[in-house]
């Protein structure tokens, strides 16, 4: 078999038989579903119950164990040699599969990942919000020190042999774990890309990566869980102090900013100038952005 793909689920019934479907519909056949389900209680057993295709298999979750053991679920049931991921409320465009495999195989042993352009299309309107272009290949390792570069977790798709290499997604993370993972894997394989945008992600508002309670504790983890990857690279490093205490600002909890802006300032003392910076300039829309529930206004993750 070819490739295995792993479709984690949560009470998203609505999405799903749209992720599900997109997968059905690519012109790489040859291939198993794998849809792990973290203790839904909504219709998901109903949906997937619906597709009648030997190729798709049903694990369900007794409690929610969340979505990086669930990845993990599926990773030690895959038969492929490849792995491809799949968020429920995503969804693949039809040749998406057929042009990693292809790359895949046309590429030299030390490619580990391949990954395509994603766009995000907000769920209520259809608009476009955001397009990632690829542009990054081969050794990204030190790129990768500064965030994910991949667009989503929905985008790639992995040689199965590299999960022997270097372990599962980290089920202590609230959030990053993509991030976490590529960075492992970056340290031993390369990357490349398939250019054009096949992975189409949902906006709905109700992702991790908008959850202060998971961002915050998921980017204190990884720094902490990194933090001798980071030191080597003092410039890289202190971004992720300023990241973590912005994102406090945000929430509100201030004492905690303090003490990552303090952090960050022992690393570089120059940062004092470009936090002060940021608190004049953005900490007066701080009411604005928590009245919309959103933190999307206040760019966190700019230096």
């Amino acid at each position: 078999m070819t490739v295995t793909v792993v479709l984690t689920t949560c009470n998203r019934a609505r999405f799903l038989q749209r992720a599900v479907q997109s997968v059905l519909a690519q012109t790489w056949t040859d291939f198993e579903l794998i849809i792990v389900d973290n203790a839904s209680r909504d219709e998901t057993p109903r949906i997937v119950k619906g597709f009648a295709d030997p190729r798709i298999r049903y694990v369900r979750h007794a409690a929610n164990l969340g979505g990086p053991a669930a990845r993990n679920t599926g990773i030690k049931q895959a038969r492929g040699r490849y792995v491809a991921f799949l968020d429920d409320d995503d969804q693949w465009l039809p040749s998406k599969l057929e042009a990693q495999v292809r790359k895949m195989e046309d590429a030299p042993p030390e490619v580990g990942l391949i990954y395509t352009g994603t766009e995000v299309i907000d769920e209520q309107t259809g608009a476009l919000y955001r397009r990632y272009v690829p542009v990054f290949r081969g050794d990204v390792y030190q790129r990768l020190l500064m965030g994910t570069i991949l667009g989503s977790v929905s985008s790639v798709l992995v040689r199965r042999a590299c999960f022997d290499r270097v372990g599962f997604f980290d089920e202590e993370l609230k959030s990053c774990q993509d991030w976490d993972m590529w960075l492992r894997l970056a340290e031993h394989v390369q990357f490349d890309y398939v250019p054009e945008v096949l992975t189409r992600i949902s906006w709905h508002g109700k992702q991790i990566s908008t959850d202060l309670r998971s961002l915050i504790p998921g980017r204190t983890r990884m720094v902490r869980k990194h933090r001798q990857r980071f030191q080597r690279y003092p410039e890289i490093y202190v971004i992720h102090l300023k990241r973590i205490g912005k994102l406090h600002c945000l929430n509100g909890t201030w004492a905690e900013a303090v003490g990552w802006f303090g952090r960050a300032i022992r690393v570089r003392p120059v940062e004092v100038i470009k936090i002060f910076g940021w608190a004049v300039w953005e900490l007066p829309r701080l009411k604005l952005c928590s009245q919309e529930k959103t933190f999307r206004k206040m760019r966190p993750d700019e230096d």
